[in-house]
């Protein structure tokens, strides 16, 4: 497994890499997080991914966590079975999930798609196939945050 290296790039930032992705967690404000996901995740960070959302739920309790998969790759079947197992845990931890999957990326959608239903997240999990429909959704929340 890869080194994880996390750092905090200001005090609303947070990135987590190893080998040939990273996962930046910006807070738009409490209990809400932009998770953008760069590269392949293939299982290099365990649970590091998700320990991540448990710490800004134990701060602020239920999260609205965005996902920006425009540059993501994958991920792996292990890493979606992780997340399903996550999602379907923790279903009440979050006030939802939105996640941007270009419709090029046909294998990410179909994966996100999969999370969707196996975790029981389908009124939870938002997929969207628009990045301005993804920025319509997140100012509903975050008004002045322009994606």
């Amino acid at each position: 497994m890869a080194e994880i290296k996390r750092e905090i790039l200001n005090p609303e930032t947070v990135r987590l890499a190893a080998g040939e992705c990273s996962f930046t967690y910006r807070r738009l404000k409490p209990a809400t997080l932009l998770l953008t996901i760069e590269g392949d995740d293939v299982g290099q960070f365990g649970t590091a991914t998700m320990d991540e959302v448990n710490a800004e739920f134990e701060r602020f309790g239920p999260v609205m966590l965005y996902l920006d998969t425009r540059r993501a790759v994958g991920p792996s079947t292990t890493v979606m079975e992780a997340w399903t197992a996550y999602f379907a845990a923790n279903r009440r931890k979050f006030r939802g999930v939105h996640i941007l999957v270009l419709p090029e990326s046909k294998l990410l959608h179909l994966t996100v798609s999969i999370v969707q239903h196996l975790s029981g997240m389908a009124g939870v999990l938002q997929i969207y196939g628009e990045p301005a429909k993804f920025q319509a959704a997140l100012q509903k929340d975050v008004p002045s945050f322009v994606f």
